[in-house]
């Protein structure tokens, strides 16, 4: 039962770090695109998308940490402690 709650608690922090890396790369692309866009290519209205996908994808991460968080404390508090195991 720890090893699943480690691996849990392993698995939400990887996607909330995923969430802010995301957030970052977006908020780092808008102004990398802003600043040196204005080509036929890419317009500087393509920052505004970089941004949007960044904060799509840190609701999304961050999303997916909290149902990890949900399933892990429903399990915990649906396991029995100290009643041995069920028999057959």
């Amino acid at each position: 039962m720890e090893d699943t709650d480690k691996i849990g608690g392993k698995l939400k922090l990887v996607f909330r770090i995923f969430a802010w890396i995301s957030a970052g790369f977006g908020v780092v692309f808008f102004f990398i695109i802003l600043i040196g866009g204005g080509t036929p290519e890419a317009p500087r209205l393509t920052s505004l998308l970089a941004l949007a996908l960044g904060l799509f994808y840190f609701v999304f991460f961050y999303f997916i940490a909290e149902i990890l968080r949900l399933l892990t404390n429903i399990d915990l508090n649906t396991r029995k402690k100290g009643l041995g195991s069920m028999p057959d």
